[in-house]
């Protein structure tokens, strides 16, 4: 039995890792949505590639803005932000994960609260130091 496994094993390279795929994307996904939750702005650009792209739900996208926009975001709104993914796609250092979620926006001026919700998409890549990050975020 364990020449087999070992077989199995060797011509199977990405086999045992899915899991840790996986579980990567749902750390990055967890410290995103507490760093936004806490107004950690610096912690929350460590998360993207320098070339990342933001995609708001009209489909207006943003990269180079990232610090602006997220001090927009923290400033007038408090988040509680929920993500459930549906589907995750590997292949080599790119990672799509799919999903919807549930977002509690609270505005700071007026009190007012919103319940959003809707689907998203993220394109996560893998980079030199071998973290995985945010390159893309689509929200629906």
């Amino acid at each position: 039995m364990f020449p087999f496994l070992l077989f199995v094993a060797l011509m199977a390279p990405g086999w045992g890792s899915a899991g840790s795929v996986a579980d990567a994307a749902t750390l990055l996904d967890a410290r995103f949505a507490r760093d936004l939750h806490d107004k950690k702005i610096d912690e929350l650009l460590t998360l993207y590639t320098t070339d990342a792209v933001f995609v708001d739900p009209s489909g207006e996208s943003s990269g180079a803005g990232l610090r602006a926009l997220y001090v927009k975001i923290t400033t007038t709104l408090d988040s509680d932000l929920h993500l459930q993914r549906t589907s995750l796609k590997h292949d080599l250092n790119t990672l799509i994960e799919d999903g919807t979620y549930t977002e509690r926006l609270g505005h700071r001026d007026t009190g007012k609260v919103d319940d959003m919700k809707g689907t998203y998409r993220f394109t996560m890549h893998k980079d030199a130091d071998g973290q995985w990050r945010y390159s893309r975020m689509e929200w629906h």
